[in-house]
């Protein structure tokens, strides 16, 4: 699913920082299960402007890596086409993550993880 990422940025100025491609991520987390969350490795100049401003995140139910061939290291082992399984159903908490502590994350917001629908 896809959401947004509201910034309210009150110093009256634009912040320039260095990041890659995105200040935000957000992903799925239980009790039992932290994802690792990785970031692109490259260089940029990103700025954030003065007011109000959104950035779009993309929420996936699936595990945020797996293992190339057999399971591995606590790891599932991927999908075709190297995808990541998916979460089993359940109760998660979708967290933000920021490349940059920029500011206090919001408290996580509760999501039901469903079974995939199959027809019959």
């Amino acid at each position: 699913m896809t959401g947004r990422v509201l910034v309210r940025n009150r110093t009256g100025h634009a912040l320039h920082l260095t990041g890659c491609l995105e200040f935000f991520q957000v992903a799925l987390a239980s009790r039992t299960y932290h994802p690792a969350v990785a970031w692109p490795l490259c260089l940029q100049r990103l700025t954030i402007p003065a007011g109000r401003s959104a950035y779009r995140v993309t929420v996936r139910a699936s595990y945020s890596e797996c293992a190339q061939g057999p399971p591995q290291d606590g790891m599932l082992s991927c999908l075709p086409g190297g995808r990541p399984p998916p979460l089993p159903p359940g109760v998660y908490r979708a967290r933000l993550f920021q490349f940059r502590p920029l500011a206090a994350a919001p408290a996580a917001v509760r999501v039901r993880v469903t079974a995939p629908w199959t027809a019959r």
